[in-house]
């Protein structure tokens, strides 16, 4: 069905830029690719809005994925239309559009913004058919929250709650809704639901001195020998077991008496299991800098003299996971140990988060951790 109405959104945009098709489609492509002269886009972009409303699926349909600037130049030129003509927009069309899940995301939440305008209640009725959206997913799960907080019996709340947790991709909506069945008697496997880490071993903390920069490496890097010891900050260091949070799925290595002082490195690796090869994609989280290798191959880095706070699933990259055992190792490195803000005293906390997911649909990749590892 969505297939369809895309088809015919599209065949609708083309009959609009018939006439005449060569300055529309060549403004619109001035648009989408902004030349170093912005006056020359901004005579484009007054050609473009005063076409009306049958430019504005070239509008979308031109959207790029990865260039802001364009983005601007073609957000507010459909914006501009759709506010100006609010009788004529095609609104079949605009839904077709905003419900293909191939589209680009900013493109289809802009049509969605344009009929809601137009027709308040549009967003969400829309909205209660996208809970497996990969755009919209997350704005379907937070009107399912507040639908279930509305809801007075505890039972249809908790079914309600549960079956939404099932759908939710977004790490933060998921602790939430954990949070919330673990008070209905519910126990929710953060680990399996996140395709997180849970089993490791970590080691540490390894000095770094202002003069070694981020970038000094140790031994784990290039050999993970679990009965090694090494010449750590206050004397020998051995690698140890630990276990990620299961109340929200996170690694802290202070809990294992690995200090997060100023200047301090500590690894963390653990062992998956797949039973068939997959495409996926790593998310890390971690406070201040963090590297993943995959396999022996590096695939995240974040190495900066500036402190980070943890933020959910900042860090991602593409990663080709075999069939069988595939080896993840961290290094985490603390640049500055701070006390918490507001709570002196307070521990700080050296948290990491690892998951792996399906770069298409954002759910977990499903894995097991071998026993002894």
């Amino acid at each position: 069905m969505v297939r369809t109405c895309c088809a015919a959104a599209l065949a609708w945009a083309a009959a609009a830029l018939a006439a005449p098709p060569a300055d529309l489609a060549a403004d619109i492509a001035a648009l989408a690719k902004p030349g170093p002269d912005p006056a020359v886009t901004r005579a484009a972009w007054d050609r473009v809005t005063a076409a009306g409303a049958p430019v504005l699926l070239p509008l979308l349909a031109a959207w790029p994925d990865e260039d802001p600037v364009a983005g601007h130049w073609l957000r507010t030129a459909f914006d501009h239309i759709a506010k100006a003509h609010p009788a004529k927009l095609p609104e079949k069309d605009l839904l077709a559009f905003a419900a293909n899940d191939k589209a680009n995301g900013k493109a289809r939440r802009a049509a969605l913004a344009a009929l809601e305008r137009a027709r308040p209640g549009t967003a969400a009725r829309f909205l209660a058919e996208r809970l497996n959206d990969t755009e919209f997913g997350p704005d379907a799960v937070a009107e399912r929250i507040a639908a279930a907080d509305a809801l007075s019996d505890p039972a249809a709340q908790a079914k309600l709650l549960r079956d939404t947790f099932a759908a939710a991709t977004d790490l933060e909506q998921s602790l939430l809704l954990a949070k919330r069945l673990a008070g209905t008697g519910d126990a929710p496997d953060l680990f399996a639901h996140f395709g997180a880490v849970r089993h490791w071993r970590a080691v540490g903390p390894f000095p770094v001195s202002p003069e070694d920069g981020l970038a000094k490496s140790f031994p784990p890097e290039t050999k993970l020998d679990f009965a090694a010891e090494y010449d750590g900050k206050a004397g020998k260091l051995k690698w140890a077991r630990a276990t990620a949070d299961p109340g929200d799925a996170k690694l802290d290595v202070a809990k294992y008496g690995i200090k997060p002082d100023d200047g301090a490195v500590c690894y963390a690796t653990a062992t998956i299991k797949l039973s068939a090869a997959t495409k996926a994609e790593v998310r890390a989280s971690a406070v201040d800098n963090v590297t993943v290798w995959v396999n022996g191959a590096k695939v995240l880095e974040r190495a900066s003299e500036y402190r980070s706070m943890f933020r959910p699933d900042r860090y991602r990259a593409a990663v080709d996971l075999p069939a069988g055992e595939s080896v993840v190792l961290v290094k985490l490195t603390k640049t500055k140990a701070e006390e918490v803000r507001g709570k002196p005293g307070a521990p700080v906390r050296w948290d990491a988060l690892v998951r792996f997911v399906s770069p298409a649909t954002g759910r977990a990749v499903p894995f097991t951790q071998p026993e002894g590892k």
